[in-house]
């Protein structure tokens, strides 16, 4: 499953990647353009900080911890070979590090353009790395597990 691993990290990095660029050619800064108003507007928004915009100024701190990440699942996904669904969520979450790592080192900041009013401006590779934390968690949550064989049963008795 190490291939659904790298083609899921691979799509989302490049839809991430092009939304952002979109973005900067098409949008104004800071200038919401209406797709449901009131509701949903396409707004270009630099993020100096991290989730949400804590720490603004300081999202360089993500850089070593990207790395450390990224790292991890690649190790993960070498010796673990998990199924195709653990593979999609771990490659969605590469795919979502990496997207924001790019514009960290090419920018600064990370692009966001997507903003429901009632929620933080937000891009493409902020929903993949939510959707494959909360899968995981899910996965966690409510992954049922395989009854162990009981020693009894492996031992003959005397």
């Amino acid at each position: 499953m190490l291939t659904m691993f790298w083609w899921t990290a691979f799509v989302v990095l490049l839809i991430d990647q092009l939304t952002k660029l979109w973005a900067l050619a098409a949008l104004e800064w800071d200038r919401p353009l209406p797709v449901i108003p009131g509701y949903f507007y396409l707004t270009l928004t630099p993020n100096t900080g991290i989730a949400f915009g804590m720490l603004s100024g300081k999202g360089w701190l993500t850089i070593p911890l990207t790395l450390v990440v990224a790292g991890f699942l690649i190790i993960y996904q070498l010796r673990a070979r998990p199924p195709r669904g653990i593979s999609l969520l771990t490659g969605m979450l590469l795919g979502g590090a990496l997207g924001n790592f790019v514009d960290r080192l090419r920018l600064g900041f990370v692009v966001d353009m997507f903003d429901f009013v009632i929620w933080p401006v937000f891009n493409v590779a902020d929903v993949a790395i939510t959707v494959s934390l909360v899968g995981l968690m899910a996965v966690q949550l409510f992954a049922r597990e395989e009854p162990a064989q009981s020693e009894s049963a492996e031992e003959p008795r005397s």
